[in-house]
């Protein structure tokens, strides 16, 4: 593979023409440090490097203008009758590898700063809300918030609002500082009915309906859908206090949805645990045992809060505890408490009873051997459904 040959030099890349799936997943990648010699543009201004589909349609300029406006372009494709030549055109074929997506990259990136050493991506523009603004795309903005934008005021984000339920818990000391205060009994508080309700409902095949003193959720089997019938205010006392009386709930495929708000259950359950957290953790959690990722989180279509990529992507890459990942990011503990309560709710997430369990999570031992095995695996789940 070829080496950067400069590591403060990282190319601007544009994803362009790909289904929501594929740039997603490639967002990701491009911001872990598994691909060291890029990042994602933040602008249309100095953009050195496009990764387009050639099997979809696709804006033709932006390859009969490479080499005029010194770009690269990564082709990714299937359909080997409709690839093109063009010096600065590289392709990959699907479904993607890692290893081959990094060479490609790094290929770019050496020819535009081997090539033309007056080419210096400027940095990111940070803690202004015109540079959110500059960028066109809605995905690519809220990764750039989740990560970058430390000081923004949160109402500018669209999905970072969640910032505000982190809560303001500082940070313990687990051997020495009393942990009543960072741990709370799931039993009690409605998250815990509502995913218990959801399972069940999927076991079986079924709907389901959620019964509790401020109103009804109904679960809706086929597409994933919440439906209640809940006031604003009331819905955020759910989420967010201990239950003052028993949640009942009945399964069964008669079951129809209400006719008031609809939302998808998983961002639903999602926004509950993080209310329900405020930077805490369920019960009987441990602080020093290692972390098991089993899935990484859709967060463009999840609210997040600072560090909550950033945080993931430490526990897609390594075997750390809660407390580690904190000292790790150097962030404060809560955050990190926050997503693992969202996560593991989800089943996401888990913490390992011992340091060398890993009989659960075969997936994820194989990936300590190679980190960009995760997201191998993603990308060839993307592609899959073309061969």
């Amino acid at each position: 593979m070829l080496k950067p040959i400069k590591k403060s030099n990282k190319a601007n890349i544009v994803l362009s023409n790909l289904d929501e799936l594929t740039e997603n997943t490639l967002a990701y990648f491009i911001n872990s440090n598994l691909c060291q010699n890029a990042k994602l543009a933040l602008s249309n201004k100095n953009i050195h490097i496009y990764i387009i589909d050639l099997d979809r349609e696709y804006d033709s300029e932006i390859i009969n203008k490479a080499e005029l406006l010194q770009h690269y372009i990564i082709g990714i494709y299937i359909n080997e009758e409709k690839l093109i030549k063009h010096k600065h055109l590289i392709q990959v074929k699907k479904p993607l590898n890692v290893s081959e997506l990094k060479e490609a990259i790094d290929k770019a990136h050496q020819n535009i700063f081997k090539t033309n050493t007056n080419i210096v991506p400027k940095s990111p523009l940070k803690n202004t809300s015109q540079a959110i603004l500059k960028h066109k795309d809605q995905v690519h903005r809220t990764l750039y918030n989740a990560i970058d934008d430390e000081h923004i005021e949160d109402d500018i984000h669209l999905r970072y609002k969640a910032q505000r339920y982190v809560g303001n818990n500082k940070d313990i000391n687990p051997e020495k500082d009393d942990l009543d205060r960072i741990y709370v009994k799931a039993e009690t508080y409605f998250y815990y009915h509502l995913i218990k309700a959801i399972t069940k409902a999927k076991d079986k095949k079924s709907n389901a309906l959620i019964k509790s003193s401020l109103g009804i959720i109904n679960y809706n089997y086929e597409n994933n859908y919440l439906n209640h019938n809940i006031e604003e205010n009331k819905l955020k006392l759910l989420q967010t206090t201990p239950l003052i009386n028993t949640v009942s709930i009945e399964v069964n495929k008669y079951i129809k949805a209400l006719k008031d708000n609809s939302v998808n259950a998983t961002s639903f359950v999602w926004d509950t645990c993080i209310r329900t957290s405020k930077g805490r953790l369920p019960e009987d959690t441990s602080l020093t045992k290692p972390v098991a990722m089993s899935v990484w989180p859709n967060f463009s279509q999840l609210k997040i809060f600072r560090h909550a990529i950033p945080i993931a992507a430490v526990w897609s890459r390594q075997r750390i505890s809660l407390i580690e990942t904190a000292n790790l990011l150097k962030i404060p503990q809560r955050y990190v408490f926050s997503l693992y309560t969202a996560m593991n709710a989800l089943g996401y997430a888990e913490v390992l009873k011992t340091h060398d369990d890993t009989s659960q999570y075969p997936a994820i031992k194989a990936q300590e051997k190679s980190s960009s095995k995760l997201f191998s695996r993603l990308l060839s789940h993307i592609f899959k459904r073309n061969k």
